[in-house]
């Protein structure tokens, strides 16, 4: 299995890395759709504690629950210092995406690993294993690193297998918010 074709870096090599790096105490909220498909395939878990919605379809859950997470934790000793980390999709991010901005403003320890395929890459699957046309599921983003950056935050952008380790490393040892933009091909799940 190659890790990277045109359309960019396999998930199989994010999350090979994003194991190797996670803390074992970190808490991580994965957002719905093929990002979720690819953590649960691909990332092995060693004591992390894990949050998704499931197949409840509500896109968008990964960064608040990671907010809502980190806000849960701040009081309690014995949570004190765990990494938040949450992965999303770049339709899923997109929903709130503004909330950088909270999250910046509170100084809020989350580190996002975004899968940016450019498109709704769940929606698509369905289409076509129904047999109908691919329709309206494109989407038209910014850079989603350079946006973190904006907001205040650390943001960092890969398009290569092998600069994911430096940036997701980075990115956890940020103090306070920060997101890895990877660009990845919405075919390899």
């Amino acid at each position: 299995m190659s890790e990277n074709q045109d359309g960019g870096v396999h998930s199989a090599a994010i999350f090979d890395v994003l194991t190797k790096l996670c803390p074992d105490d970190a808490i991580i909220a994965v957002d719905v759709g093929n990002n979720t498909y690819s953590f649960g395939r691909y990332f092995e878990t060693k004591g992390q504690r894990v949050l998704m919605s499931g197949y409840l379809g509500s896109i968008g859950f990964g960064f608040a629950a990671a907010m809502g997470a980190w806000a849960a934790t701040q009081d309690f000793e014995q949570f004190a210092g765990r990494k938040v980390i949450s992965i999303s999709g770049d339709g899923g991010f997109g929903q709130y995406a503004m909330e950088f901005t909270t999250a910046v403003k509170y100084g809020m320890n989350i580190t996002h690993i975004l899968l940016n395929n450019s498109e709704l890459g769940k929606i698509s699957k369905e289409q076509r294993a129904g047999e109908w046309p691919v329709w309206e599921t494109e989407l038209h983003n910014p850079s989603f690193a350079a946006f973190a950056k904006l907001c205040g935050g650390h943001g960092k952008k890969v398009t290569k297998p092998e600069d994911l380790e430096e940036a997701i490393s980075v990115a956890l040892a940020h103090d306070g918010p920060s997101l890895v933009e990877v660009i990845t091909d919405a075919e390899l799940v």
